[in-house]
């Protein structure tokens, strides 16, 4: 089994640096794969609008207006960040109206900040806010709202914590509903059976709380979706999770794809096959040397 370096330059990287100081160049990288994976972008140039056209990218020292509180006068929205590395903090400065209403010290590489609007209803913008990690992991994030005078609303998002039997150190947002309700690319670690992949987790802000609301089968990003794999011997996929019957046998050469991905109560992973045919049956994620070639990075 060949692992073949699948670089979906559409996500997080997640390559580990030995120097602290080429942190400029990861954070490009990083940057450029957030700009390809989201539908709406800002561009480099100063953005105005009264409201984001889905998720709107925040780039460090460009000013942007919009209109935070729908009070129909824009603010101006500009952060910086500044960077220790004698002591490997970051430090970033959100300003308003090119007031002060941000300062946040960590141990990570850089922030990123995102400009969305979760819930269309309640007359705010969301600024979504977190670390970015040498790796390219995702730490302490948080949503939060301007209300003409202050920051309001401040809630913290912690997927680890409520998205369990996952492993979870690289995301990013995706989408939102207008509802309350987001979507994030999961990076999911390496699986001996199809290699590396991205799932989709959706989750939902009401009342100052997040939720889950993704259940327990969980959908793989167009990316993965769209990975072919080829079988180097001939093995069974099974009707459902768990079960003994044989949904259909794949065969040495044969095309599959993945769509899907299933955890048990007891943390069991599963993946749904489709062959060149539309049959679909899964497979357990420990399954070793079904395919000549996996998608790994890292």
């Amino acid at each position: 089994m060949n692992q073949s370096v699948y670089t979906s330059d559409k996500y997080c990287f997640l390559t580990k640096i030995s120097n602290f100081k080429q942190k400029k160049a990861i954070i490009l990288l990083l940057t450029f794969s957030f700009f390809l994976l989201i539908p709406s972008l800002g561009t480099f140039a100063a953005e105005r609008s009264t409201s984001p056209a889905g998720i709107e990218y925040l780039q460090e020292n460009t000013l942007y207006e919009y209109d935070l509180n729908q009070d129909g006068h824009n603010e101006t929205i500009q952060y910086k960040v500044a960077e220790n590395d004698d002591k490997r903090t970051a430090t970033i400065k959100l300003y308003i109206n090119n007031k002060l209403y941000l300062t946040k010290n960590n141990n990570g590489l850089s922030f990123n900040i995102y400009l969305l609007d979760l819930n269309q209803s309640d007359g705010h913008l969301d600024l979504f806010i977190h670390t970015v990690w040498e790796n390219g992991g995702v730490s302490d994030a948080f949503f939060v709202q301007y209300n003409g005078s202050k920051l309001v609303h401040s809630t913290v998002f912690e997927p680890e914590k409520l998205t369990k039997n996952i492993d979870i150190y690289c995301y990013t947002i995706k989408k939102t509903d207008g509802k309350g309700g987001f979507t994030i690319a999961l990076n999911t670690p390496y699986t001996p059976s199809i290699g590396c992949y991205y799932i989709e987790v959706s989750y939902r802000l009401k009342d100052g709380k997040i939720t889950k609301t993704t259940a327990n089968t969980y959908t793989l990003s167009d990316d993965s979706k769209a990975y072919r794999y080829k079988a180097i011997k001939s093995f069974t996929a099974y009707q459902s999770p768990g079960s003994k019957k044989s949904a259909y046998k794949a065969r040495k050469g044969d095309t599959v794809t993945f769509d899907k991905m299933y955890i048990t109560k007891t943390g069991t992973v599963y993946f749904r096959m489709i062959n060149s045919k539309g049959k679909k049956g899964f497979i357990r994620s420990d399954m070793e040397n079904l395919f000549r070639e996996l998608p790994a990075w890292g």
